[in-house]
């Protein structure tokens, strides 16, 4: 398998857009899948969640510290790391983390668009032990800034596929956040961010 470093995500056309995977000079496009977009009410439906802090896990999410660094010459793009700040091991579902925009004063932006990219490989469930983590990227198709259609972005919030309750995620580094943005697109969680 084809090991992969950055992760960019591109609109490949008028029928829809493909994440794009780049590392050692070679580009591999995954197909999304359709996802009902994501509101209150249904929040977590498209990757298995959404079933509040029990699910499967015998973590809260509040055992979680979620970051986000920026993917360097590909604005936009983010690997986030989930880590287990608890000092137990945590069993988590597999799968496509729960996710929001939120806009300049932290409000989740809800008639953003979110799509889940399920990556083929990705493990079903995790399990973590206090100091360990899982990864997922997300990716922005960005909008002209006069748009007045397009949502400005300047964070996030997640929680793990089997958990409901949104936490910020942090983003890593001095610079400001703040993108005109269409949609986004969340990946599954992965074991290392190689996998990406």
């Amino acid at each position: 398998m084809l090991k992969r470093h950055r992760m960019t995500m591109a609109i490949t056309g008028i029928l829809g857009g493909a994440l794009l995977i780049t590392g050692c000079g070679a580009a591999a496009a995954l197909q999304p899948s359709q996802a009902p977009e994501r509101d209150a009410a249904n929040a977590g439906l498209a990757s298995g969640g959404g079933g509040g802090d029990i699910g499967t896990s015998n973590c809260s999410e509040a055992d979680f510290l979620a970051s986000a660094s920026p993917v360097e010459g590909e604005p936009g793009s983010f690997i986030v790391t989930y880590g287990n700040r608890s000092d137990k091991t945590c069993t988590i579902n597999g799968g496509v983390p729960n996710l929001k925009g939120v806009d300049m004063s932290d409000s989740p932006i809800e008639e953003l668009p979110v799509e889940d990219v399920r990556l083929p490989d990705a493990p079903e469930e995790f399990t973590l032990e206090p100091g360990e983590s899982a990864y997922f990227g997300i990716g922005m198709i960005l909008a002209d800034s006069s748009d007045p259609d397009a949502h400005v972005l300047s964070g996030f919030q997640a929680s793990l596929p089997d958990m409901s309750e949104l936490q910020p995620v942090y983003i890593v580094g001095d610079d400001e956040v703040r993108f005109a943005v269409e949609n986004l697109r969340v990946s599954s969680l992965v074991s290392t961010p190689d996998d990406l």
